[in-house]
């Protein structure tokens, strides 16, 4: 069971911020889709470098997720966001942010669980 709330517009641009910091290289994968589109994977599994709004300039609104290795890096903007939500566990994770833009496409970041990556990634040298 998961519990989704919806960012006001006006705190996007802390939500996000605060939510770089939080989950800066958590495993996330990217997919976009509409109705008339269908779903497409934008990025898949790849470590979050940043979430933005753009607070200026002509992209001033936009929201653009930075995604990979350093060097192979990956930004993926959603140039017309109309909602923001934030899909939580019951323990308050963030599994899932859905960004919604103006034509009604949906960006859906999926965080992945912390627990798999633990088991899967091998241990750190001594």
């Amino acid at each position: 069971m998961h519990h989704t709330r919806e960012i006001p517009r006006e705190g996007w641009a802390d939500y996000l911020s605060l939510l770089s910091a939080i989950e800066r290289d958590h495993q996330v994968h990217i997919q976009a889709g509409s109705p008339e589109l269908g779903e497409q994977t934008v990025a898949g599994s790849l470590p979050l470098v940043d979430i933005a709004l753009e607070e200026k300039g002509s992209e001033e609104g936009a929201i653009e997720v930075t995604v990979g290795n350093p060097g192979e890096e990956l930004t993926h903007r959603i140039s017309h966001p109309e909602h923001l939500w934030a899909e939580e566990s019951d323990s308050g994770e963030l599994e899932c942010l859905d960004i919604e833009d103006a034509d009604h496409v949906k960006t859906l970041i999926y965080f992945e669980p912390q627990e798999l990556l633990d088991e899967a990634s091998p241990p750190p040298p001594a």
